[in-house]
């Protein structure tokens, strides 16, 4: 049975034949190489008895290669470099790089990350890519996906103790209501008027929203008020709009929504916990230069939280109110609970 190939070759060798093949001076070779005159010696005995050949002849100044060294060079210089390049780390850079990198949230997510992210990329990583993809409904298979490399990043409230998975926060969130303006004359409802309403409930797969809202609504007596539940965050605007429902929701988006529909926002007048807005990664990738600058940039455009500029429009313009428009209501209080929802 043949020697593994390690027992075979000495890479120390290897690096004195391509020192001494470029040098073609045993003592400048044995400089570059740190060793001594008796050290290069006994190295030059076991290289060439490794080859069986001289490899060297001695001439008047310096050493010359055997035709065999000729050919040996090109073969041993290349394995040099491509074993060097092993510890080397990759690069990423933006604005050259092509790569389409996969980034999971749900359609909130998308309103509130996507514009300002595509026009930093447009600027400063013109051919890079962005597609996004439904959060998976389980932690398990969220972190399964970014450790297969699938999805690059994820990006929401989603429990952040997922095995494997590490997390950055880029702001907290609290939750706000709206509602049509005929809906909330005075632009706010009381506790007895809010128990009264007819609610939505955004039921978002790969998100916990429903279940806080459900919890409230049960603590509350309100359970049985539910009239509808949706799957997309952004359906609420168009059904609150057109009926007398009171949604809940993530306050940013609230304050959108209310602005480009024409909506009143206010703050439930119950308890409600708030969360932190967060980008995953896996950490198999810590280190990936491409993986790195993306979350780098992220958390340097969304730390704080979405800024109201870089929102888009839900629509092009605002609809106008069907009666006369209430005052908005000032944004909502802190939470006075710092509950984080779990997926």
């Amino acid at each position: 049975m043949d020697k593994p190939l390690s027992r075979q070759l000495d890479l120390n060798l290897l690096d004195l034949f391509d020192a001494i093949y470029r040098s073609r001076n045993l003592t400048a070779a044995g400089k570059a190489l740190g060793l001594s005159q008796p050290a290069m010696s006994h190295a030059l005995a076991r290289l060439r008895d490794m080859y069986g050949d001289p490899l060297f002849v001695r001439l008047a100044k310096g050493v010359a290669p055997t035709p065999f060294a000729d050919e040996l060079i090109g073969p041993v210089s290349q394995a040099l470099q491509i074993l060097g390049q092993t510890l080397e780390k990759g690069s990423f850079v933006p604005e050259t790089a092509r790569r389409v990198f996969r980034l999971a949230m749900t359609d909130i997510g998308e309103h509130t990350f996507m514009p300002r992210l595509i026009r930093h990329l447009q600027r400063h990583a013109p051919r890079l890519c962005v597609e996004t993809v439904a959060t998976s409904a389980s932690p398990e298979d969220l972190a399964q996906e970014l450790s297969k490399g699938s999805i690059d990043l994820a990006l929401g409230a989603i429990n952040p103790d997922i095995a494997g998975v590490s997390s950055h926060t880029l702001f907290s969130d609290v939750y706000a209501c709206v509602a049509r303006p005929s809906a909330v004359p005075r632009g706010t409802l009381s506790l007895a008027e809010f128990k009264r309403a007819r609610h939505v409930v955004p039921a978002v797969a790969g998100t916990n929203h429903a279940v806080l809202i459900d919890r409230m609504l049960a603590a509350n007596g309100m359970s049985g008020q539910v009239v509808a539940r949706v799957t997309h965050f952004l359906a609420i605007a168009e059904l609150v709009a057109n009926t007398d429902v009171i949604a809940i929701m993530p306050r940013n988006l609230a304050l959108s929504v209310a602005a480009r529909w024409g909506l009143c926002h206010f703050s439930p007048p119950v308890q409600m916990p708030g969360y932190d807005v967060m980008v995953y990664w896996h950490k198999r990738y810590d280190h990936e230069p491409g993986n790195a600058w993306l979350r780098q940039a992220i958390v340097a455009l969304f730390q704080g939280g979405p800024a109201a500029a870089g929102n888009e429009a839900l629509k092009p313009a605002p609809r106008k109110p069907a009666g006369p428009r209430s005052s908005p209501a000032g944004r909502a209080p802190a939470p006075r609970s710092r509950d984080r929802p779990p997926t």
